[in-house]
């Protein structure tokens, strides 16, 4: 059994994957298997997979037809053997002793993940992040009275400090008993879900704050600020699915935070669309229509404020009181 399981999904990353797999057959820790898992990529990823494969042994290679980020993460969660599964985007890469340090912190105290801090790459420099937590371990008594006032979203309306599945190692085991994977129906923002059950079911982590190990391709043009047709009923599919996992949860109450989850992607999904190049007509139409959907009218309706700035309490308030117009004018002004 290969101490670390190392999961790739790729789909039309050419430019950066050679940058990426390198950087993994690199590591210190050589005791890993590499799982390639081509999402049917249109371009000459698919052969790249396979030229790798052929020089280094500890590669798998799957192919399959293109299914999304979470089908592909699946795939390769479905034949990984090793005691720990890490993630790494195709167009990402790791420092070299990563999943070395993950590895031994995660044995040395027995715990369910390991999560560190990561660079955020621009196109001219990198920043480092790190997560509004202590560093250190986190039995189950630390993470209900920490880690669950904010596992899905925290009362300033943005993340918590679980999200993101690539600057973390997962114990197999736990997963596998858990039956924790990738819900292939939500398409944007797929680790939203993953991260919230894995830190709802958790007994222990291990925090390794200050370390950065992950190397994050920032994206100023993602999906998350780019303007789609389907965005809006993503979203909600997705609060839909967070909602019928935690809504009315007898260990600890996340509804509140279930409504700030959806307020803050009504939030994006407005702001995609008044940045898009439909017309003001069209514009107008869609928040409107946006603010009459049962499950934003239920965020809320009956919702106090959060602990925000006066500017987004105002915003807040608007789209409450379906004031699509107003808040129009004010985004298009502050713009």
């Amino acid at each position: 059994m290969p101490k670390v399981s190392v999961i790739v999904p790729i789909y039309k990353v050419e430019k950066y994957l050679r940058q990426c797999i390198d950087s993994i057959i690199s590591q210190s820790l050589k005791d890993i298997e590499i799982i390639l898992v081509n999402d049917g990529s249109p371009d000459n990823c698919p052969k790249i997979c396979d030229d790798y494969k052929k020089i280094d042994s500890r590669i798998k290679v799957i192919h399959k037809k293109n299914g999304g980020l979470s089908s592909a993460r699946n795939a390769g969660m479905k034949i990984a053997t090793g005691e720990y599964i890490g993630f790494v985007d195709s167009d990402d890469y790791i420092e070299y002793d990563m999943y070395e340090k993950m590895y031994y912190t995660a044995k040395e105290h027995d715990v369910d993940f390991v999560m560190s801090d990561y660079y955020k790459v621009h196109e001219t420099n990198k920043t480092e992040v790190s997560a509004i937590i202590d560093g250190g371990l986190y039995n189950k008594n630390k993470i209900k009275n920490i880690i669950y006032p904010q596992l899905i979203m925290k009362e300033n309306i943005d993340y918590g400090p679980l999200l993101a599945v690539w600057h973390c190692l997962y114990k197999n085991s736990f997963l596998k008993n858990n039956d924790i994977s990738f819900d292939e129906v939500v398409k944007y923002s797929e680790d939203n879900l993953f991260s919230s059950t894995v830190g709802y079911k958790s007994e222990s982590f291990y925090y390794m704050k200050g370390s950065y190990f992950y190397n994050y391709r920032y994206n100023p043009n993602s999906i998350s600020t780019t303007y789609k047709e389907d965005s809006l009923s993503v979203y909600v599919e997705m609060n839909n699915r967070l909602y019928n996992k935690f809504y009315n949860c007898k260990e600890f109450s996340f509804n509140r935070q279930l409504n700030l989850h959806m307020i803050y992607y009504t939030f994006n999904y407005i702001n995609q669309v008044i940045g898009s190049n439909l017309t003001f007509k069209e514009k107008y139409k869609k928040i409107k229509d946006t603010m009459i959907k049962k499950e934003i009218r239920r965020a809320f309706n009956n919702f106090t404020l959060p602990d925000v700035n006066m500017k987004l309490k105002l915003c807040i308030l608007m789209l409450k009181h379906k004031m699509a117009f107003i808040y129009m004018i004010i985004r298009a002004k502050s713009a």
